[in-house]
Formats: C-alpha cells, structure tokens, sequence
C-alpha cells in the first residue's frame, strides 16, 4: 500500500504551516522574532486576531483530512489520481482561507471559496471512508 499522497500533503501542510506559525509569532511581537524580523510598525489587534484565526483554522481542518487521506490511501480502495485531485481541492481551500484571513481585511471570494473548498475536499473522503467502513465491517461479519 503506497501512502505517497499523503507523505506529499502531510510535507506541504506542515510548511504552510509552520509559515502560520512564524507569522503568528511575528504578529505577537515574539522576542525570537524579533531577532530575525524587524519590527518596524504596532500590528492592530485585529489583524493579530485574524491571523491567529487562520492558524487555529488550519490546524483544525488539515489533521482530520490527512487522517482520512491516509486510511483511504491505506485501504487501497481510491486511486491515486481520485488522491490527488482531492488533495488539491483541499489545498486551494485551506490556502485561500488562511490568505483571506491573513492578508484581507474583507475578501468573501477567497473565504467562500476556500471554505467550500475545504468542506469539498473532506466530503469527497468522508463518503467514501463511511462506505469502506461499511463494506469492510459486512465482510467481517459474514
């Protein structure tokens, strides 16, 4: 059973994260920020609590879509370019979420869209794990 898909996406989620991250601690004022990063202007407290929003986002969605990346890429049962093409739906919403939040102040193409991205991107796998689930557990039981 190959997992590239997922070692793939798991490697681009966790730099754009991390770039959430750095940001988040730039925002803050972060002392070890500080020593990379000039400081030139006071961030208001808005875009602080929007950027952190993006963070939070992120890391809320993108562990739950990997899990189900991962066991549906596991089972064998999607193939990988269904894989991909699902990844990238997923991706595109996550990126356009966090872009809209971090730097916008109003931009409802971006938000709208990466959240119906986002919610795309986890149904496509949600359905079928259910299904897969469903038909494993019948063949176990008969």
């Amino acid at each position: 059973m190959d997992t590239s898909v997922s070692i793939l996406f798991s490697g681009i989620f966790t730099i754009y994260y991390l770039f959430l991250s750095i940001r988040v601690g730039y925002m803050r004022g972060s002392p070890v920020m500080k020593i990379f990063f000039k400081m030139d202007r006071p961030i208001s407290e808005e875009k602080l609590h929007r950027n952190i929003r993006a963070h939070g986002n992120f890391s809320e969605y993108v562990p739950i879509y990997l899990i189900l990346l991962l066991l549906i890429e596991l089972s064998g049962s999607m193939g990988f370019t269904y894989l991909i093409f699902t990844s990238i739906i997923f991706s595109y919403g996550r990126l356009a979420h966090s872009i809209c939040f971090c730097f916008f102040d109003y931009n409802p193409f971006l938000r709208i869209s990466g959240m119906i991205a986002t919610y795309l991107g986890l149904l496509l796998l949600a359905v079928p794990a259910v299904y897969i689930g469903y038909i494993n557990l019948i063949k176990m039981n008969s």
